[in-house]
Protein backbone atom coordinates (compact mmCIF):
# COMPACT_ATOMS: atom_id res chain seq x y z
CA UNK A 1 0.00 0.00 0.00
CA UNK A 2 3.05 1.73 0.47
CA UNK A 3 2.91 3.86 -3.16
CA UNK A 4 -0.99 4.48 -3.15
CA UNK A 5 -0.42 6.45 0.47
CA UNK A 6 2.47 8.05 -1.55
CA UNK A 7 -0.18 8.64 -4.15
CA UNK A 8 -2.54 10.28 -2.24
CA UNK A 9 -0.55 12.28 0.29
CA UNK A 10 1.14 13.56 -2.61
CA UNK A 11 -2.74 14.78 -4.02
CA UNK A 12 -3.35 15.92 -0.21
CA UNK A 13 -5.54 13.58 0.61
CA UNK A 14 -3.63 12.55 3.66
CA UNK A 15 -3.44 13.73 6.82
CA UNK A 16 -2.66 12.88 10.89
CA UNK A 17 -5.09 13.01 13.04
CA UNK A 18 -5.83 11.58 17.19
CA UNK A 19 -7.83 8.55 17.96
CA UNK A 20 -8.26 6.48 21.39
CA UNK A 21 -5.12 4.70 20.05
CA UNK A 22 -3.22 7.86 19.50
CA UNK A 23 -2.00 9.48 16.32
CA UNK A 24 -2.76 7.72 13.15
CA UNK A 25 -2.47 8.85 9.78
CA UNK A 26 -5.84 9.53 7.96
CA UNK A 27 -7.19 9.06 3.99
CA UNK A 28 -9.70 12.25 2.97
CA UNK A 29 -12.41 10.66 1.62
CA UNK A 30 -14.68 13.93 0.92
CA UNK A 31 -16.65 16.61 2.26
CA UNK A 32 -20.49 16.06 2.34
CA UNK A 33 -23.38 18.87 1.86
CA UNK A 34 -23.29 19.76 4.92
CA UNK A 35 -19.40 20.44 5.24
CA UNK A 36 -18.65 17.05 7.37
CA UNK A 37 -15.20 15.65 6.20
CA UNK A 38 -15.89 12.00 5.81
CA UNK A 39 -12.21 10.03 6.25
CA UNK A 40 -11.12 6.57 6.73
CA UNK A 41 -7.97 5.99 9.29
CA UNK A 42 -5.03 4.22 7.59
CA UNK A 43 -5.76 1.05 10.19
CA UNK A 44 -9.31 0.50 8.98
CA UNK A 45 -8.64 0.93 5.30
CA UNK A 46 -5.86 -2.02 5.86
CA UNK A 47 -7.73 -3.99 7.93
CA UNK A 48 -10.84 -3.73 4.31
CA UNK A 49 -8.77 -3.40 1.78
CA UNK A 50 -5.47 -5.73 3.51
CA UNK A 51 -5.58 -8.54 1.22
CA UNK A 52 -4.57 -5.93 -1.72
CA UNK A 53 -1.80 -4.83 0.07
CA UNK A 54 1.06 -6.07 -2.09
CA UNK A 55 -0.47 -4.85 -5.66
CA UNK A 56 -3.40 -2.34 -4.53
CA UNK A 57 -4.30 -1.52 -7.72
CA UNK A 58 -7.53 0.04 -8.95
CA UNK A 59 -8.83 -3.10 -10.35
CA UNK A 60 -7.35 -4.64 -7.27
CA UNK A 61 -9.13 -2.51 -4.79
CA UNK A 62 -12.57 -2.38 -6.73
CA UNK A 63 -12.89 -6.35 -6.40
CA UNK A 64 -14.50 -8.33 -3.82
CA UNK A 65 -12.11 -8.36 -0.20
CA UNK A 66 -12.97 -10.52 2.83
CA UNK A 67 -12.60 -9.03 6.19
CA UNK A 68 -13.73 -10.02 9.68
CA UNK A 69 -15.85 -7.16 11.93
CA UNK A 70 -16.92 -8.38 15.61
CA UNK A 71 -16.21 -11.89 14.90
CA UNK A 72 -18.09 -12.92 11.95
CA UNK A 73 -16.13 -12.98 8.57
CA UNK A 74 -17.59 -10.85 5.29
CA UNK A 75 -16.50 -10.63 1.53
CA UNK A 76 -17.91 -7.21 -0.04
CA UNK A 77 -16.94 -5.09 -2.71
CA UNK A 78 -15.55 -1.53 -3.06
CA UNK A 79 -19.18 -0.55 -4.06
CA UNK A 80 -21.11 -2.48 -1.20
CA UNK A 81 -18.58 -0.35 1.33
CA UNK A 82 -19.39 2.53 -0.33
CA UNK A 83 -15.67 3.05 -1.23
CA UNK A 84 -16.26 2.58 -5.10
CA UNK A 85 -16.52 6.16 -5.96
CA UNK A 86 -13.25 7.42 -4.16
CA UNK A 87 -11.64 4.89 -6.21
CA UNK A 88 -13.31 5.78 -9.23
CA UNK A 89 -12.21 9.40 -8.57
CA UNK A 90 -8.38 8.60 -7.29
CA UNK A 91 -8.45 6.84 -11.04
CA UNK A 92 -9.66 9.44 -12.69
CA UNK A 93 -7.13 11.69 -10.71
CA UNK A 94 -4.22 9.30 -12.08
CA UNK A 95 -3.24 8.37 -8.62
CA UNK A 96 -2.44 4.67 -9.03
CA UNK A 97 -0.17 5.23 -11.59
CA UNK A 98 2.79 4.87 -9.73
CA UNK A 99 5.13 5.95 -11.82
CA UNK A 100 3.96 9.63 -11.16
CA UNK A 101 4.73 9.77 -7.60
Amino acid sequence: MHQLYLSLNKAGLMFKGHTEHGEVDFIYLETDENGTTCSVDVPAFEHLFGGVAKNPSYEALSGAHTFTLEGEEHTMTAEEMGYQKYFDKWNEQGLFNWRSV
